[in-house]
This record gives structure tokens, C-alpha cells and sequence, in this order.
């Protein structure tokens, strides 16, 4: 505040009535009054820096609004490029025919006997099971949200062995090896971009759209099994492909009792996610490279069975997810949740600059320093919806420290005091930025600079005079 200040500003003398005061039983109030009091400035600050955490508050809804923007731009152009896929290689698939006695009452109530049949379908999956998967990536741009998408081709190799899975037949089952055929599965067929291909004994034969009955949740392709008879004691070998392409992730279910993936890709920030995690990874400036192994005991299913649920495979998928890492509004929002902390930092900062100046601070002035930090947000999400958050971040900031030094040095007067808060808000947007990139140490981080702040705001007033009598008894 500049040297014209008032008597009726906070912490000064307040005029209660007419002649600077109300009179009781002859003694003047106003006259016992501080007019510089410390105190009761740090209380008004304080509660003005809960007040103006409430500005931040709208900026949240903003990025909420925007945020939903952008994952509806990812809803339409994940609709037309298949949307997050889970695949399911190559199962055997048997129908089968089961008569079994069923007791039903006659017209007369007597229980009788009667012969029913039942139809089935029994599935065998692979006894060892690989995949190689190349993974190509793009980003694609609706307005200006920017969505990452997938090409990925799928080479799979799978053994059968009957013999074995046998072992697990339904009693009475009489067995239709003629009508047997190959499954595989995928999230959504929207996302096919080439025929679906098994190949054995050197015979092709492509997949067509399947019933579901046996891959569902994943949409079912199947097509009869071809280029051998199958008997009680087959063992074969098949190979199977797919292109496909989708949005933001590719999961891959264990479709055989002991499983191996490996998947190849060009994305520098891959996030590995599902029911089982990879074994081996890698990473590198070109993209990575990761392979899951899932034995049997592991995959938590049967080797083989009648009308099995696959569920628990596609539920418990080997995922990838494509993170975006340029998009703002998971940061924004990480921002604006240490925003009160920081808003009540700048305040203290005002409040000892204040303190250990001649020139009294209105709280107008500490409104105004809290507007600039509620616009600091708002510019830091704008900026960064077209820059990204790191260039976003500094021009914000930059702007920012530049606006509450000059308004410093203003209301302070003198250079000094514009030097030394460019000094202090650069540490603190600083503090700020590094709380955004250390996701994992941001609590311990932030709890650590507030308290740092705070004993270090102790020492400096140590030896203040709160309750303003010092001047009272001086004059």
C-alpha cells in the first residue's frame, strides 16, 4: 500500500463513532486499538487465501468439461478404428451330442423315465500356445484433442493334442469330428483389415463371422476344421493370422494351457496392464519390445471342457495401453489440486514481504495476487491444448512470476523487492512443475516445501511485533 494509507484500513486504528470512537464510562475505545497489528493482518490473509482457492475450483470444471470433450473425440474415432481390442488366438472347438434320463412326472403324478439329448459344444485349447504381435502406431487428430491408434498384425503357431484333453469329456458325450471347427475371438470386427487365416497340413481356410457362443465377450469368428479327421488321439499343429487395427489399447487373452506372447511396437511410452504383467521388457528412442509367459497353473482354467465360459480369459488379458503423454488435463488437474497450498504460499510470500517492509499491503492487493494465480490455470490450460503442458506450463508460469514481481516491486517499493519475489515465485512455480512430474513423491515433495515455508516464515517474524503496541507506546 503506498503512504496514503487510511486509518480505516485492517490493522489500523477504526474509527468507532463520532470522534474516533465510542465513549464508554468516559474512556475512548479507538485510543486502545493497534493500528499496525500483524495478527489480525495474518488472520485476514489467511482467510483470503481459503477464499480465493474458490476461483480454482471453476477452473476445474472447465478441464472437467474439456477432458470429456476429448474422451468423446476418442469415442468416435475409436468407433472407427475398432476401439480397444482384446484378441483370443486359435481354439478347438468339437460338437457333441449328450443322452442322459430325465425323471418328469405323468398326468397320473407318477415319475417316470424318459430319454432326452442334449447338445453341446467342447473346447480344447492348445496344450502350448505363441503369438508374435507387431504393434505400428499413429496419432490421429479430431479438433484438438489428438488420439492415439494401433495397426497390429498377429502371427500365431498352436499344438493340439487330443489324447490328452479327452480326459476331461463329458460322460456320454458322442462326439460329431466331422463338424469341428477353429475359433478365434476379437473386441470388436469393426477393426478387421484382412482376412483371418488358420492354416493346417498346408491347407488355408478363412474365418467368417462366428455365433458367439463360444468367445463371447470378444466377437466369435470361426470356420470348420479342414485338411485332417480328427479322431479320440489327433495331434496336430495350426497356424493362424490377423491384421486389425484399434484405439488406445491391445490386450491379448491365453488362449492355450501354457501361453507366450511377444509384442513389438514404435510407442516410447507403453503402460503394461491386465492379469498378468510381462516377464521381459524393453525399452528404447524407437519403441519397446515386451514377452509375457503364462503357464497353465497360472491361467486358471481347464485344459479342456463342454460349453466353457471364457470369461476368466478375457477378463485377465496380457494389456498394453498407449498413453499420451502430451495430453494436458491429467496434469492440469494434479496442478489444481495443490492449487489452495500454493495460493496460501504466494499470500505468505506478500505477507512477509509486507512484514519486513514500511509499506502496508491492502487486502485488495492480495485479491488481486489471487485472481493472477486462478488466471494462471485457466492460461495453462489453454496454452496447453495446443502446445502441450510443458510449453504451456512456462509460457503460464513465465507470465505469471512476471506479473507478481512487477506488482511487488510496485506496492513495496523499490527494486530489491522486485527482485527478491521474482526469486521467490520462480521457486515456487518451479516447486509447482516438479510436483506435476514426480507423480510418486509429489505428497512427500509438497508436504516437505510447506513446511519448509512455514518454519521459515517463524523465523523471520520471530522478534515481530503482532499486536502493533510497540508504535501505540512510541507515540
Amino acid at each position: 500500500m503506498s503512504d496514503n494509507e487510511t486509518d480505516d484500513e485492517l490493522g489500523g486504528q477504526m474509527p468507532l463513532g463520532i470522534g474516533g470512537g465510542h465513549r464508554r464510562n468516559g474512556l475512548n475505545v479507538g485510543a486502545y486499538m493497534p493500528k499496525r497489528s500483524f495478527g489480525l493482518k495474518l488472520l485476514l490473509v489467511c482467510a483470503l487465501a481459503l477464499v480465493m482457492a474458490i476461483p480454482t475450483m471453476f477452473v476445474w470444471g472447465l478441464v472437467h468439461e474439456r477432458s470429456t470433450n476429448a474422451d468423446r473425440a476418442v469415442a468416435e474415432v475409436s468407433q472407427a478404428r475398432g476401439g480397444q481390442q482384446i484378441v483370443l488366438g486359435p481354439l478347438l472347438v468339437i460338437p457333441y451330442s449328450q443322452t442322459y434320463t430325465d425323471k418328469t412326472p405323468n398326468n397320473s403324478g407318477v415319475m417316470v423315465e424318459t430319454q432326452r439329448t442334449r447338445q453341446g459344444q467342447f473346447v480344447v485349447f492348445a496344450k502350448n500356445g505363441a503369438a508374435i504381435a507387431d504393434l505400428k502406431t499413429e496419432m490421429l487428430q479430431r479438433g484438438l484433442h489428438r488420439v492415439p491408434v494401433f495397426d497390429v498384425k498377429v502371427d500365431y503357431t498352436a499344438s493340439f493334442d487330443l489324447e490328452e484333453a479327452m480326459l476331461n469329456q463329458p460322460r456320454g458325450a458322442r462326439f460329431h469330428w466331422e463338424d469341428a471347427r477353429i475359433h478365434m475371438g476379437m473386441s470388436d470386427l469393426r477393426g478387421v483389415k484382412d482376412e483371418v487365416v488358420y492354416e493346417v497340413n498346408g491347407q488355408k481356410v478363412s474365418l467368417g463371422p462366428g455365433d458367439n457362443s463360444i468367445s463371447n465377450p470378444v466377437a466369435d469368428m470361426m470356420a470348420p476344421l479342414k485338411g485332417l479327421l480328427l479322431n479320440e488321439s489327433s495331434k496336430f499343429d495350426l497356424t493362424a493370422n490377423m491384421h486389425l487395427t484399434g484405439a488406445q489399447r491391445i490386450g491379448f487373452a491365453a488362449f492355450a494351457q501354457n501361453t507366450k506372447i511377444n509384442l513389438d511396437g514404435d510407442w516410447t511410452a507403453p503402460s503394461f496392464e491386465g492379469g498378468f504383467l510381462p516377464t521381459d521388457r524393453s525399452f528404447t528412442d524407437a519403441g519397446f519390445s515386451a514377452e509375457w509367459s503364462v503357464p497353465f497353473l497360472a491361467r486358471g482354467m481347464v485344459a479342456s471342457g463342454g460349453d466353457l465360459n471364457l470369461y476368466a480369459l478375457t477378463n485377465s488379458d496380457m494389456g498394453m495401453l498407449l498413453l499420451d503423454e502430451t495430453s494436458p488435463y491429467q496434469s492440469v488437474m494434479r496442478a489444481l489440486k495443490y492449487a489452495p497450498m500454493f495460493v496460501g504460499l504466494v499470500f505468505l510470500a506478500y505477507f512477509l514481504f509486507e512484514a519486513t517492509s514500511a509499506v502496508r499491503a491492502h487486502p485488495a492487493q492480495y485479491v488481486l495476487v489471487g485472481l493472477a494465480q486462478a488466471v494462471f490455470y485457466l492460461l495453462l490450460l489453454g496454452v496447453s491444448e495446443h502446445a502441450g503442458f510443458t510449453i504451456g506450463f512456462f509460457i503460464a508460469a513465465t507470465a505469471t512470476v512476471a506479473a507478481l514481481s512487477l506488482y511487488a516491486g510496485a506496492v513495496f517499493g523499490g527494486r530489491e523487492a522486485c527482485v527478491n519475489a521474482f526469486i521467490v515465485f520462480t521457486s515456487l512455480y518451479a516447486l509447482i512443475y516438479v510436483l506435476m512430474r514426480m507423480e510418486d513423491y509429489a505428497l512427500l515433495v509438497g508436504s516437505i516445501a510447506s513446511f519448509a515455508a512455514i518454519a521459515f516464515t517463524m523465523w523471520k517474524t520471530r522478534d515481530l511485533d503482532w499486536y502493533g503496541l510497540s508504535a501505540e507506546e512510541s507515540k
